[in-house]
């Protein structure tokens, strides 16, 4: 599952919607804690806030370099993240290559 995962976060960033099936395959490939909540891919964490600051950090990172804007909460013990391509309105080639490069980061830091 590594390997798609890496495919994923390699792709060639696109704004282009996809198609269910292609979204409920790559859902599986990012795992458990990513999900769709309505129009918005969804990204839960549970664990300290400092540790969750971190997170957030490097989201807003990724989010500078790809030009995109994620919505990020964090409460005590919990870090949310959803996003969407909103000028698409759906979520899209670019959402997917955003948390996957989010999860690589998220795996090499040790939130398994």
């Amino acid at each position: 599952m590594g390997d798609d995962l890496k495919d994923i976060a390699q792709h060639t960033i696109s704004r282009s919607p996809i198609t269910t099936a292609e979204l409920e395959h790559e859902i599986e490939t990012l795992g458990s804690r990513w999900s769709i909540d309505g129009p918005d891919l969804k990204l839960v964490l549970q664990g300290p806030m400092a540790k969750a600051g971190k997170v957030a950090a490097y989201a807003g990172e990724l989010a500078d370099a790809l030009d995109h804007h994620p919505h990020i909460v964090i409460d005590y013990q919990r870090f949310e993240l959803t996003i969407h391509t909103h000028d698409m309105n759906a979520i899209t080639v670019l959402d997917l290559v955003y948390a996957a490069r989010l999860e690589q980061w998220l795996r090499s830091g040790g939130w398994d």
